[in-house]
């Protein structure tokens, strides 16, 4: 079995962002795709591994989050199927309201980080409900509804292989697995409902977008993060508490989490990898969301 953890160098950084491909007999598998500004990087990873982009004939999405998605449109121009949970596919097909949302987020930055955003032909969108099955001899890809990070997330297992998408975590580098708190979805019961259903599986290999296998024990990878997610979460409870601003929280915050990093055993470099895919910023909003809105008796913050 050929896998191939493809680095997409996303604003010049290794080890930030990944695509993984399978190769089956029905044509190569790509499991998320990167932003479309890191497309021709990935035709470059594509070549060295013995292939061209229209080789590329299967794309699984995790989500469609636009460092995992924002380049399915180019590989469905080329002939790919896409691959997605039923809530993400009619934003792939009219992104502007994807487009919309995230201009809240990055403004001015948009094209820098993420490069064009153009639809999806709906005739090369296939929705994949929780449990479907799509066979690409000799495997059989299974998508498992894994919401928390997003509600339209889906990991995907075959044989003994998972990828993970965002809900298993990011690790760059030497670092430990942290979950990536991102509006609008964050969901913290969910998400640790899906690590338990990622160990139901018993992978023996687990591949993540952010950044590619994992290389240790799985078990105490999945511990780790299911640890994390509740920690965060209490932590941001706490502060809410105590009246913290959101302005304030945003440096609070990075210095939690890089004091967290560094006792997981990350360098300053890896820190700052971890910053680029997933910045600490993001996590504020998404927290004081998750809090207000499902928990505001345990905050004391109207919902």
């Amino acid at each position: 079995m050929n896998i191939h953890v493809l680095d997409t160098r996303q604003l010049g950084h290794r080890g930030i962002v990944a695509a993984t491909a399978l190769e089956t007999n029905a044509g190569l598998a790509l499991f998320d795709t990167g932003p479309e500004s890191t497309f021709d990087n990935v035709v470059v990873d594509l070549a060295q591994i013995g292939f061209n982009p229209t080789d590329v004939r299967h794309v699984f999405l995790s989500h469609i989050h636009f460092d995992h998605a924002g380049a399915a449109w180019r590989f469905a121009e080329l002939g790919a199927m896409i691959y997605v949970h039923p809530r993400g596919a009619p934003h792939l097909i009219d992104p502007a309201k994807l487009v919309e949302s995230a201009k809240r987020i990055f403004g001015n930055d948009m094209e820098r980080l993420w490069g064009r955003i153009a639809p999806v032909a709906a005739e090369r969108v296939r929705v994949l409900e929780d449990g479907d099955v799509v066979e690409l001899a000799p495997f059989s890809i299974r998508a498992i509804a894994t919401p928390g990070h997003a509600s339209h997330h889906h990991v995907y297992h075959w044989n003994d292989c998972v990828f993970g998408g965002d809900v298993a975590g990011v690790r760059i580098g030497n670092g430990p697995p942290i979950p990536p708190f991102v509006p609008p979805e964050l969901h913290v019961e969910s998400w640790r409902e899906s690590i338990a259903k990622i160990r139901a599986l018993k992978p023996k290999q687990l591949y993540l977008p952010h950044f590619g296998r994992v290389e240790d024990d799985i078990d105490a990878h999945l511990d780790v993060m299911d640890e994390k997610v509740a920690h965060w979460s209490e932590w941001f409870r706490e502060k809410i508490r105590e009246g913290v601003s959101e302005q304030q929280l945003v440096p609070a915050f990075a210095e939690y989490e890089h004091v967290d990093l560094r006792k997981g055993g990350a360098s300053e470099e890896d820190i700052a990898g971890y910053e680029a895919a997933d910045p600490s910023y993001m996590a504020v909003p998404a927290a004081l969301r998750y809090w207000k809105k499902f928990h505001p008796d345990a905050t004391g913050a109207s919902a």
